[in-house]
């Protein structure tokens, strides 16, 4: 039988929680401070645009060019307490 309980989204962390001061991003999950921060006040979807915004993230800086992502930045909480 399927479980009726949505699986969260899980957390980009690698435990390598160090941001690159040059470039503002998380040097293990590549994220922004303000979206490590709000990880959890993000909605599911709101964490899964975070996770795409991360891997375009990393290409950009695997490459070496290109434009990154914009931040998510600060939201109000949409989960219940």
């Amino acid at each position: 039988m399927k479980s009726l309980t949505a699986t969260p989204v899980r957390s980009p962390c690698v435990k390598v929680c160090e941001m690159d001061e040059a470039i503002g991003l998380c040097k293990g999950c590549f994220r922004t401070q303000d979206e490590r921060d709000w990880w959890v006040a993000y909605t599911d979807a709101q964490q899964l645009e975070v996770l795409r915004r991360c891997e375009q993230r990393r290409e950009v800086v695997k490459l070496g060019s290109g434009d990154l992502a914009p931040s998510m930045g600060e939201v109000v909480s949409k989960r219940k307490a």
